[in-house]
């Protein structure tokens, strides 16, 4: 039996908080912060590595300021951040979201 790795979630929590925003919605390998301004994705390879996707109505100095914050902090917390990207989220039927990554 394969035994998966725990995510660290309470520590991407407080790292949120700590940069002034705050995780709403935590679904499978995607976190959700507030406004919707950017979302992490879990790695599936090392629990400890996440991906950081901006919403495509980010405006992009924010961006560079939220990802110039949340990097060397998450070094400090054990977390390796890469950011990889925009993505978009529209709603399909039966009030599902669809996110649309690109990288």
């Amino acid at each position: 039996m394969m035994e998966t790795a725990l995510r660290p979630l309470g520590t991407v929590m407080t790292l949120i908080e700590k940069l002034g925003h705050e995780v709403t919605y935590a679904y499978e390998d995607l976190v959700f912060i507030n406004h919707n301004d950017f979302l992490l994705q879990f790695d599936a390879a090392d629990p400890n590595a996440l991906d950081l996707f901006f919403n495509t109505e980010c405006d992009a100095k924010e961006a560079d300021e939220v990802a110039g914050r949340m990097i060397p902090e998450g070094i400090q917390q054990g977390l390796l951040i890469r950011r990889k990207g925009t993505y978009t989220m529209t709603e399909a039927e039966n009030n599902n979201l669809q996110i649309t990554f690109n990288p």
